[in-house]
């Protein structure tokens, strides 16, 4: 593994134990005023629909910057969200959501831009796997370790000190991405500026390959925020005790490390690999509809094994197809990606925005239309691994491509 990517694990293992905490403890945080899923799902809405518009704007940065300026602006805006939820509570909770909601969404974006890009320019494709499963490997450990001290730490002192020690790493955070590689895309800014419009017209739609790789990202969209907002509304139904809570999650995690093992023993291909998590998800989205608590914790520790299994086949995939393209095409590919992935998460929200009860029918269709797209990704990744071009030929179309990318710049 290159020295790069080694550095990226480094940076993974400080982001992870923010995030964690984010997706955990920030949502409990909400959710504790009014036990409302409306206002989870709200504030996971503004979170990506800002995410969606500061991944596009840090690839264009990445112009003119490297990502150690990306980085930066994530560490700073995720301060400036725990800053606001330690010293600001507004009487308009709508509003006061939107206010944490986006800097986390500028704070992931920023950082899913500069680690994705920089990935994908970093390792080679046979290094790829092994940084998605070290990457899965850091993440579960993180995952363990920091819900049950953050438990403690609230238990104890309150949330406002968790605030402080989220704000404590972000500060290393930023003083380690001067250590990052000074990765940008300066060199090739006269062949193209990162557009999402632009890459649809000149590429995407004209590159059977990268139209089933779309298709892929808009389908994995759906199921994948759904697996993740349910995943945390399931936990606060069977308990609010926050110890209770970091152990189920310890519980969720320890599964995903055996199956990580499982992994490592059984050398499965990625599309074996992939089979198995969707196959996973698919009976953890299935029993909920068994109305008992037991059931929604037995349903949490399928979805998150089975997103590990899926997470590290689906990603070194995807970043295969997208290795072969140059600096500047893997830069619009990665934006193009996210903003599937994330208008599509959009879409779900919107209309968990409606959902009330666990039982309901809007909550059965969200079940039954993830499904769908859940059972839709493997069959996608294939056609997209089979219509991908020779390398010949993804010579000769980058070479097609340069005629149009001053109108790409435009867009």
């Amino acid at each position: 593994m290159s020295g790069a990517l080694k550095k990226w694990l480094v940076m993974n293992m400080m982001s992870y134990t923010i995030f964690v905490y984010v997706g955990i403890f920030v949502n409990l945080f909400i959710w504790e005023k009014h036990r409302l899923i409306f206002d989870v799902a709200w504030f996971n809405l503004l979170m990506f629909l800002t995410w969606a518009f500061a991944f596009a704007a840090a690839a264009h940065l990445l112009s003119r910057f490297t990502i150690r300026v990306l980085l930066g602006i994530s560490a700073a805006s995720g301060g400036t969200a725990f800053a606001l939820l330690s010293f600001v509570e507004l009487d308009n909770r709508l509003v006061w959501i939107a206010c944490i909601g986006i800097p986390v969404g500028i704070m992931y974006g920023f950082f899913s831009a500069a680690q994705n890009l920089s990935v994908s320019m970093s390792g080679s494709s046979a290094e790829l796997g092994h940084y998605f499963t070290a990457a899965g490997s850091i993440q579960q450990v993180v995952t363990l370790a920091v819900p049950l001290l953050s438990a403690i730490a609230i238990h104890y002192f309150g949330y406002s000190s968790t605030f402080v020690l989220m704000l404590v790493f972000l500060v290393v955070m930023l003083l380690f991405s001067f250590a990052m590689p000074k990765i940008s895309l300066r060199a090739e800014i006269r062949e193209v500026r990162p557009s999402v419009l632009g890459w649809y017209r000149s590429v995407v739609s004209g590159n059977p390959s990268l139209r089933w790789f779309s298709a892929s990202n808009l389908a994995a969209g759906v199921f994948l925020q759904f697996q993740q907002l349910f995943l945390l509304i399931f936990t606060f139904s069977v308990t609010e005790n926050k110890f209770w809570i970091a152990g189920l999650n310890a519980l969720y995690t320890l599964a995903t490390l055996l199956g990580l093992l499982a992994y490592r023993k059984l050398r499965l291909q990625d599309h074996t690999l992939l089979g198995a998590g969707c196959l996973l998800l698919a009976c953890g989205f299935l029993i909920v509809l068994v109305p008992v608590k037991p059931v929604l914790i037995v349903s949490n520790l399928l979805t998150a094994v089975g997103m590990f299994c899926f997470g590290a086949a689906w990603n070194t995939m995807q970043f295969k197809l997208i290795k072969p393209y140059s600096k500047s095409g893997q830069a619009g590919l990665l934006v193009w990606r996210e903003t599937l992935i994330c208008v599509t998460r959009i879409a779900t929200l919107l209309i968990v925005l409606s959902v009330e009860s666990l039982r309901g029918p809007i909550f059965v269709g969200l079940i039954a239309i993830s499904l769908l797209c859940l059972c839709a990704v493997p069959y996608f990744e294939y056609r997209a691994k089979k219509a991908m071009p020779a390398p010949e030929e993804q010579a000769s179309q980058s070479a097609g491509n340069r005629a149009g990318r001053e109108e790409i710049a435009s867009v």
